[in-house]
């Protein structure tokens, strides 16, 4: 829901006073249910609902870290975690892992200084 719109809501609220649902809509550019639902919302003071959605990850998800920082690739963890009972797909498993890889912190590559005449390249043919 926009923030806008529950706020004029909530302003009408206070001052007692029943909107114009079509007027206040077309002011926001918006459909005139949505005017209706912020102003039944501010009525009754509830803030923003957030509801959390339970993903099909959910028991499998430290299974599936633990596989995953031991090297495996997400097609053999989606093998693993079917036979365990998951009932997802194998891109749900894929996105994880792909997102597990970008929070890995990337290994610093230590650059090595020679002193000049003690190193030497050879090219062997």
């Amino acid at each position: 829901m926009r923030k806008d719109v529950y706020e004029r809501m909530r302003y009408f609220v206070l001052d007692k006073i029943k909107p114009n649902y079509s007027a206040v809509a077309r002011q926001y550019d918006v459909d005139p249910r949505t005017v209706k639902a912020a102003y039944l919302r501010a009525q009754s003071d509830k803030t923003a609902i957030v509801r959390k959605r339970r993903s099909k990850l959910d028991g499998y998800q430290d299974i599936i870290e633990d596989k995953y920082a031991a090297g495996c690739s997400a097609k053999s963890i989606y093998n693993f975690i079917v036979e365990k009972g998951f009932t997802g797909k194998y891109t749900i498993v894929k996105d994880y892992c792909r997102r597990l890889r970008k929070e890995q912190t990337k290994k610093a590559t230590i650059k090595v200084e020679h002193t000049i005449g003690l190193s030497a390249q050879v090219d062997c043919k």
